[in-house]
């Protein structure tokens, strides 16, 4: 009896978990947003089901460790690190996954930072060559540090290649070298060419994020300006606009979208285990 209630726990888990991700994933890649009312429901619904399921000190754990994302996460949201669409999915997934229900092995983390570590490695690989690709047809990559680009490279290869670990690591290290790489060399262009635009502000959505570097610091405190454009926000910024006569500010508008790299982060965890905690084991 114990057992079939453990399955059904753990199979309702991943269920939810995997579709409603996934249905947040089509809907972020499609839009750039995700369905808050879904978020809410997701994250909500995950309390009361640990409140069924869960014993005290497993409840509390579940918690915890949501808590700690909802508070990180908002930091993160509030500079404009982070969506925060992405802040109540993770706190959702934390709910509904606490431990991982098909691969029973411990970590010293909560499974949901096992998602978040392999998602942030796809998104650093995808990312990458997507602005890589968008410089390269614009003559910028190699472009005029071709030299340096390809010093580098070798350079990634040797150190790999000399690393004292598995070939896994040394696969897995140069892979997320590659595009590390790219961002520390390119960084300025990519964000030059690639990530700000300048933009009107009938055409700036919520939660749009500023690129308040490049305006004027003193503006940005005189008009109290913030990164993420909330309503409160939009209204300071409108007010910086009509008193500078701008027409145009610059956005982040092509950053990377977290959801559909979360949902291949859970599939994987669930299916694989811990990618990170085996990557350490075999160093």
């Amino acid at each position: 009896m114990f057992l079939d209630a453990f399955a059904f726990d753990a199979g309702v888990r991943v269920v939810v978990s995997v579709l409603v991700t996934a249905i947040l994933a089509w809907e972020d890649h499609q839009t750039s947003f995700m369905n808050e009312k879904l978020l809410y429901a997701f994250a909500g619904a995950g309390l009361f089901w640990n409140l069924l399921f869960l014993d005290f000190n497993a409840f509390v754990f579940a918690f915890a460790v949501a808590a700690v994302i909802g508070v990180v996460g908002f930091v993160s949201y509030k500079t404009g690190q982070f969506g925060g669409g992405d802040v109540l999915l993770l706190l959702g997934l934390a709910l509904w996954l606490p431990v991982s229900p098909l691969v029973a092995v411990p970590t010293p983390w909560p499974f949901v930072v096992s998602v978040f570590l392999v998602a942030s490695f796809l998104a650093t690989l995808g990312s990458g060559v997507w602005y890589a690709h968008a410089l390269f047809k614009q003559g910028l990559f190699p472009g005029k540090k071709r030299a340096w680009w390809w010093l580098g490279v070798a350079a990634l290869l040797l150190f790999g290649f000399l690393l004292p670990s598995s070939l896994t690591v040394k696969v897995l290290f140069v892979t997320v070298g590659f595009p590390a790489m790219f961002y520390l060399m390119y960084r300025s262009d990519v964000l030059s060419h690639a990530v700000i635009q300048e933009v009107s502000f009938k055409r700036l959505l919520d939660e749009d994020v500023l690129a308040l570097e490049k305006l004027p610091q003193a503006d940005v405190e005189k008009f109290g300006l913030e990164r993420v454009l909330t309503a409160s926000a939009k209204n300071k910024l409108e007010k910086f606009m009509d008193a500078r006569k701008r027409k145009k500010v610059p956005v982040y508008k092509n950053l990377p979208r977290f959801g559909p790299y979360l949902l291949a982060g859970l599939l994987v965890s669930l299916v694989v285990g811990d990618v990170a905690w085996f990557l350490l084991s075999s160093v």
